[in-house]
């Protein structure tokens, strides 16, 4: 029995396939090949990683175009819907993963405004910030802290965001001799099997909420 789903969130572009792979086994990345989900992520997909006790929900990433970040918007707000229906109680959100490249070195306020337009449903589900491509480590804290800068000035995310987690999701090349290695997973797992019960119960209660 999975102990939650992780709805994976963010800009298109910042890795979040990328950062799905890292949990699945070979012939899960097969598949999800097949399913035409490498690379750009056409619609919401639900993935059972055998890794983890957890699913991960896979989302359209949010395009600099209007219309391209209104279908991401409205393709979450649709899922969480039909998760509020009687039978489809293991597509509820559990938790979130809202991805931010840190080679950017920037967090958008618009990618936080998607964000709650999207995931408005879920008003009290826990959010973990990850930092994905945080290959240099001396610019790691100060991502860290820009987050917390920044979501300090959202109300309703102040109080959900429960971690922000530095990750390098593959092996990253920089020249011959010299790499970034895979970093960050574990802690990953840990914030969000940390997270999850807490996660459940808000589910149900916004769902309630969102019955009402």
């Amino acid at each position: 029995m999975t102990a939650g789903n992780v709805l994976v969130i963010g800009n298109s572009g910042v890795g979040k396939s990328t950062l799905i792979n890292a949990f699945l086994d070979e012939d899960e990345i097969a598949a999800r090949v097949g399913w035409g989900i490498s690379g750009t992520t056409n619609a919401l997909e639900i993935y059972p990683a055998k890794k983890v006790p957890f699913q991960l929900i896979d989302t359209i990433g949010f395009e600099p175009s209007f219309l391209k970040r209104a279908k991401a918007i409205k393709a979450v707000k649709k899922w969480s819907k039909e998760s509020a229906k009687d039978g489809n109680e293991d597509r509820q959100i559990n938790a979130i993963w809202f991805c931010i490249d840190g080679t950017s070195r920037k967090l958008f306020p618009e990618a936080i405004k998607n964000l709650s337009k999207a995931t408005k449903m879920w008003e009290s589900v826990p959010v973990i910030v990850v930092i994905t491509k945080s290959y240099s480590i001396p610019e790691r804290a100060e991502n860290v802290q820009m987050v917390h800068n920044a979501f300090a000035q959202q109300k309703r995310y102040a109080k959900n965001l429960k971690a922000v987690v530095p990750v390098v999701a593959q092996t990253y090349t920089l020249n011959d001799t010299a790499f970034a290695p895979p970093e960050g997973i574990m802690e990953l797992i840990d914030a969000t099997n940390a997270v999850l019960p807490e996660g459940l119960r808000a589910a149900t209660n916004d769902i309630a909420s969102f019955k009402l």
